[in-house]
Formats: C-alpha cells, sequence, structure tokens
C-alpha cells in the first residue's frame, strides 16, 4: 500500500510540475525607419515594436498583455496601415501564423485594446485558442509588431501587463507562465 501510493504521489508531483518545465520565451525589438540603433527611436517616424517568441512545446491556447509607460511622453501616436493587420487600423500585426487563423484557428489572434486611445499609458491584451490545430515548438521569430510613432523625446518603456478579461499571461495546457525578456526602455530622441 505505501509503495503505491508514493508511486502516484511521484506521478502526481510529475504531472503537476509538467508545464514549468516547458519553456515560452518572449521578447521585444524594433523595427521600422524610426530605428536608430537597438535602443533608440526618432522622433516622428514609425517604429514597429515587434514581439518575438520562441517556443519549446505545444500549446491549445494563450494569453499576454503589455504596458507603455513613460515619465516624460505624454502621447503615443497608433500609426494606421492600410495593408490590414489585426486591428481594423492595421497598426498591430501578425506574423508567421499569427496574422490569420492558420494556427489560433477560433476567431484568430484576439487584441483587446483596454486602454490604447493614444494617452500614455497603453494597455494591450492578445489572447488566442486553437480548436483542429496546435501551436507547435517553434525556434525565435516574429509573431506580433505593433505599429507607433512618437512626437516628443524622452524615454518610452514597455513592460509585461496584467489585463482583463483572464488578466495572466499563460499557455495551455499546463498553465505555462512564458519567460519574459523585459522589461525593455528606449530613447526617443529629435
Amino acid at each position: 500500500m505505501f509503495k503505491t501510493s508514493k508511486f502516484f504521489m511521484v506521478v502526481l508531483v510529475l504531472i503537476l510540475s509538467a508545464g514549468s518545465l516547458w519553456a515560452i520565451t518572449i521578447s521585444v525589438k524594433l523595427s521600422g525607419p524610426g530605428v536608430v540603433n537597438d535602443s533608440t527611436i526618432k522622433v516622428g517616424k514609425k517604429v514597429s515594436f515587434d514581439i518575438y517568441i520562441e517556443n519549446d512545446a505545444t500549446f491549445q491556447g494563450f494569453t499576454m498583455g503589455f504596458k507603455f509607460t513613460s515619465p516624460d511622453i505624454k502621447n503615443i501616436i497608433h500609426v494606421p496601415d492600410s495593408s490590414g493587420g489585426l486591428t481594423k487600423r492595421g497598426d498591430i500585426k501578425g506574423y508567421n501564423g499569427w496574422q490569420d487563423k492558420s494556427i489560433w484557428d477560433l476567431g484568430g489572434v484576439y487584441v483587446s485594446r483596454i486602454d490604447w486611445n493614444g494617452k500614455l499609458p497603453e494597455l494591450i491584451g492578445f489572447g488566442g485558442f486553437c480548436v483542429k490545430k496546435k501551436y507547435s515548438p517553434h525556434k525565435l521569430a516574429k509573431n506580433l509588431s505593433i505599429g507607433v510613432e512618437f512626437n516628443s523625446p524622452g524615454t518610452i518603456k514597455i513592460d509585461s501587463s496584467y489585463f482583463p478579461p483572464i488578466g495572466e499571461w499563460l499557455f495551455v495546457p499546463g498553465k505555462t507562465r512564458p519567460i519574459w525578456k523585459g522589461p525593455y526602455s528606449f530613447k526617443v530622441i529629435k
């Protein structure tokens, strides 16, 4: 009896901790005509905050959110793009299967713009679910891009954030919390 219950305890611990064995890494890089270097942005030029993800397991859903803040910049311009995207404005785009329903087949990637009105701080969330497909392991790849412009110099910070309705960063099954490489700070110069 003791050996059997000990065996089941070991199996239970392994099952419950399985999510922590999987790793998802999320990082941010800059792209676009407003990029001076890896940490500097030019005022009045479009820049994209590109969200890169590396994944080593199979998942069926995700939620994650980001917050843009600044001690000295008051406004951010969400640059419209006529070529489309995940929002009507086209300021948020998906890549490598995140731009349509090819991975997240239950409606695509959902964008939750909780406080996305051009006045800092800005808060945005993303989510997606698979029904017929799976989010498979992959090397580091650009999956999301947020196009913005700044009209004054200062410092901009992007960090992970809780956001409604779920509020947590999760990849399921396994309730895996991604490894966030941030927060990131960028100088905006004239």
